[in-house]
């Protein structure tokens, strides 16, 4: 069990706290890129960070989708609900599905 809480703790709370740490540190410590002497135009740093959060911003827009659309009456319903994996997650075949999916109910069976 004590492999299980370091992997509880390490999600829930020492990974996010870390990633906030390292993004605002990147952008409290944002100089612009240069190229030896030559500075990089002010269009090429905004495509990049463009990039950047085209590519970021669907994790939490997802996130906020997954637990508005969720069944329960609180947010905190909500969010476990939405932190459940799907009942037919896992290997696509049945008979792939041994050992660690043997005893989780099928709910489209009930």
């Amino acid at each position: 069990w004590i492999f299980w809480l370091w992997w509880r703790v390490c999600w829930c709370f020492i990974s996010p706290c870390l990633l906030v740490v390292i993004l605002a540190w990147s952008l409290v410590t944002f100089t612009p890129p240069t190229y030896g002497l030559i500075e990089y135009p002010t269009w090429a740093t905004a495509l990049g960070w463009c990039t950047v959060i085209c590519c970021i911003m669907w994790i939490p827009v997802i996130a906020i989708v997954k637990v508005a659309q969720a069944e329960g009456s609180t947010l905190y319903q909500k969010i476990s609900a939405a932190c459940v994996s799907a009942p037919d997650w896992g290997p696509y075949l049945e008979q792939h599905r041994v050992e660690r999916y043997r005893n989780k109910p099928d709910l489209q069976k009930l």
